[in-house]
């Protein structure tokens, strides 16, 4: 089978949107409530923490210690930091499985969260792996970098301002490389890897195979993909902000009722009345996103078809009885 013609990143829209439609309508809540869940895995993460705040005392004046540190406060900032490394690192893995899932789901048309989560973890622990361990190399080239301009001593003079103007487009550039690679990665590579059977360095170099030759339609890809996420992402947001107000609205005015009929006393109806509006905004905001990410996926691996019809997993019934083998 030849490679179609075209620029695949205009070519694929079509089938997304069919496949999505086929897919989410007629509505069903299941269905759209597993692929909330999934959206929020899938979706992405990120956060620092810096913890410098120490109790006073503890240190010994004129000694040059710092801080005692097995201080009752400094233990517990360590151990809530020690709790939220844990759970980045636990949702971020499930995150990375669920990736594969999802391409299981559309791919096979059943969506299920369980189906294919203990056969994929595996690859998803992989997945997880690589990606880290890819953004941490090129984090330390921008830091070796940046060390290199700045720890002369002897102040900064024109070949360090020189060096830091060649910097920073050069970070920005590094930046952009490591989103396009990771986007590339979960987009191609994931469904390469479960076609192959592989791992994500093998599922690279057969990912690279059909990606080398159609360098110009990876790069449109790349720039239409970043575009059409961002159009979605607008719509979704605005979507997003009137289902919040919807929500929102209705619990506002009974916060203003208990303000003028309790005074003081309606701290608690406040506290009850902003419990209540994140239990009920969190998954309709989720089941916002459901479509959107939905299609995307399905751009993706619509794309993905068009490089290389070896990983069309919409053939037929019995491809996709081939991609959960």
């Amino acid at each position: 089978m030849g490679m179609s013609s075209g620029i695949h990143a205009l070519t694929a829209i079509d089938g997304a949107v069919s496949h999505t439609k086929s897919l989410l309508w007629p509505f069903r809540a299941g269905v759209w409530l597993r692929l909330a869940v999934i959206a929020l895995f899938v979706g992405g993460f990120g956060g620092g923490f810096n913890f410098f705040s120490f109790p006073d005392g503890g240190g010994h004046a004129g000694s040059g210690m710092p801080v005692d540190l097995f201080a009752p406060g400094l233990g517990v900032a360590f151990l809530l930091i020690g709790i939220i490394i844990i759970l980045a690192l636990v949702f971020g893995i499930i995150g990375s499985i669920f990736q594969f899932v999802f391409v299981d789901c559309l791919a096979s048309g059943e969506v299920s969260l369980s189906r294919t989560f203990g056969m994929r973890s595996g690859k998803g622990l992989r997945l997880f792996l690589f990606q880290v361990v890819f953004a941490l190399l090129m984090v330390a080239a921008m830091i070796v970098a940046l060390l290199a301009v700045f720890l002369p001593v002897q102040g900064m003079g024109a070949p360090n301002l020189l060096a830091l103007i060649v910097l920073v487009p050069a970070a920005v550039l590094i930046l952009v490389c490591v989103g396009v690679v990771l986007m590339l990665t979960t987009d191609f590579v994931v469904p390469v890897m479960i076609r192959s059977d592989c791992g994500v360095i093998e599922g690279w170099r057969h990912a690279w195979s059909f990606l080398r030759p159609e360098l110009v339609n990876a790069a449109a890809y790349v720039v239409f993909k970043f575009l059409l996420a961002i159009v979605l992402g607008l719509i979704a947001l605005a979507i997003a902000l009137v289902a919040a107000a919807v929500i929102a609205v209705p619990l506002v005015a009974v916060g203003v009722v208990a303000g003028i009929a309790l005074g003081d006393a309606a701290v608690p109806v406040y506290v009850l009345l902003l419990l209540i509006g994140i239990i009920v905004a969190v998954p309709v905001l989720l089941l916002v996103q459901v479509p959107f990410v939905t299609f995307l996926r399905y751009y993706s691996l619509g794309v993905l078809a068009r490089f290389s019809p070896e990983y069309d997993l919409f053939e037929g019934p019995e491809e996709a009885g081939a991609v959960l083998a």
